[in-house]
């Protein structure tokens, strides 16, 4: 692959150019937020300890473990997502609604206390969960006087117009096909702008999640000790689309009136993971639990291209065709390992409460190379070593409970306390993130109706270019509503 400088749309770092896969693309597979059922999610996805609940395949496989009855789980949501975006004293809003199935799962229970083992039950467990949202998009606009062309001129200078094409095919080469930047006799580049601001309009589109399709084996000791293993491969499929639209306030002297400029971004494919973990039940009341999740080997295919257009006094003028950039890559990324450990509180038949700590280590993520022969490799050292400099630990939080009302109604709660990873990151608006919920859950014979509402507050800046900056509030809000059908299996 000939690695050219992109542009780089990046959320949470302080990043703009990149050559292809960096970090930005680490720590958006890492930075993953527990969804489950609608009990689940109304618990703030606090479950390490509780189990006999499909959406524990997230924290601690051995909850599979608690189960005494084979049950089918089917779910919907509806996610909300509204970003209010605030650039140079202008504020604008954009909101976005998905229905989606978050989660699909059955788990067959077999009764083995005949065979005098120890084991009382055990249990296979098969499923999908949504492991991470990426739907987010905004528009921003407003004056000021550094321009996209003057990022475009400076990546030029020194490079002879002949060579753009192959050293800035994203960036110098298109503004340079669109004579809105010129080079001097010395290869020094200046845009077609004089010393008034321009306004700047963009409208970013981000799509896309990461879904786990999961298979989980595991068992129930004397009552005592729960156990289980699960292995999952999660498939990603994220895009990005952005047009940048700058128009010249004062055209006195200059041909160039506006251009346009448009980036996109793909990437698609899918890694596998190991979650191992064990319950304790000290005494009825208390129960421990502890999980460690193995990094997600992913495999993944990169597809980009960026075109510009820009209007002068005389006309509109495009890119050549052939001057167009299109590539695509493949790459691996390992994401950091995950230990977690659980507390949870058993109030008889009234209720319970469950508090789950999860340590991750962002820089222990890693680049590799393609092991696919079609495409050139590609030493991910300097990636990997600002992977490690800029990305730090964090110790997630998340605290859930439920009261039961004659064990037939449910009244449940949850807070999660998420630091960002990122050292850029924890720089820009607050240095964590958070999700508040709620929900009721109905008990009628042998199936349960739940439902939940979770809110997640994001804050962070974005930055087209060094002295762009947009700072962004994302709300994120879902809907889940779910039915779970308990019976017996022989």
């Amino acid at each position: 692959m000939t690695k050219k400088i992109l542009l780089a749309s990046v959320f949470f770092t302080g990043a703009f150019f990149t050559f292809g896969q960096n970090e930005v693309d680490a720590y958006r597979l890492s930075n993953t937020y527990v969804q489950g059922s609608a009990r689940f999610d109304a618990m703030g996805g606090s479950f390490g300890a509780l189990g006999a609940e499909s959406g524990c395949i997230g924290i601690n496989p051995a909850g599979f473990g608690r189960a005494s009855v084979s049950a089918f789980t089917f779910g919907l949501s509806g996610t909300s997502v509204k970003t209010d975006a605030h650039f140079n004293g202008n504020s604008s809003s954009m909101d976005a609604f998905k229905v989606r199935v978050p989660n699909l799962s059955g788990t067959i229970v077999s009764d083995v206390s005949s065979s005098n083992s120890g084991l009382i039950y055990t249990q296979i467990s098969l499923g999908i969960n949504r492991v991470a949202n990426f739907n987010n998009s905004f528009n921003y606009s407003g004056q000021q006087f550094e321009s996209l062309l003057d990022v475009f001129a400076a990546s030029a200078n020194g490079t002879a117009p002949g060579d753009l094409y192959n050293n800035l095919a994203y960036t110098s080469s298109l503004a340079y096909q669109t004579y809105t930047i010129d080079p001097d006799a010395n290869n020094n580049y200046y845009p077609r702008l004089n010393s008034g601001d321009v306004i700047h309009n963009r409208t970013v589109f981000n799509k896309g999640g990461i879904n786990e399709y999961y298979l989980a084996i595991s068992a129930n000791y004397l009552d005592k000790i729960y156990f289980g293993a699960s292995v999952s491969y999660n498939t990603v499929n994220f895009s990005e689309s952005y047009v940048h639209k700058e128009t010249l306030t004062d055209t006195t002297g200059v041909s160039l009136r506006s251009f346009v400029y448009q980036y996109d971004y793909t990437t698609k494919g899918g890694g596998a993971n190991v979650k191992l973990g064990a319950i304790f039940v000290p005494v009825d009341y208390l129960r421990l639990g502890i999980a460690v999740h193995t990094p997600t080997f992913y495999q993944l295919t990169d597809q980009y291209t960026a075109n510009m257009e820009a209007l002068h006094n005389d006309g509109m003028r495009t890119v050549d065709p052939s001057f167009v950039p299109a590539d695509r890559y493949k790459y691996r990324i390992w994401t950091p390992a995950k230990f977690v450990g659980s507390l949870g509180l058993v109030f008889q038949d009234n209720g319970c409460i469950n508090v789950d700590l999860e340590y991750v280590n962002y820089g222990w993520a890693r680049l590799k190379t393609t092991t696919d022969g079609a495409y050139a490799s590609y030493n991910y050292a300097a990636e990997n070593a600002t992977i490690k400099a800029q990305m730090v630990d964090a110790l997630n939080i998340r605290i859930g409970g439920e009261w039961a009302i004659n064990n037939t109604v449910f009244i449940r709660a949850g807070y999660g306390y998420y630091p960002k990873g990122d050292t850029l990151a924890r720089s820009y608006g607050k240095s964590y993130n958070q999700t508040i919920s709620g929900g009721l859950g109905f008990r009628v014979n042998r199936i349960y109706l739940d439902m939940s509402v979770r809110y997640l507050a994001q804050s962070s800046v974005y930055k087209a270019f060094y002295e762009s900056r947009t700072e962004l509030n994302i709300a994120n809000t879902t809907f889940n509503v779910g039915i779970q059908y308990k019976f017996d299996y022989k």
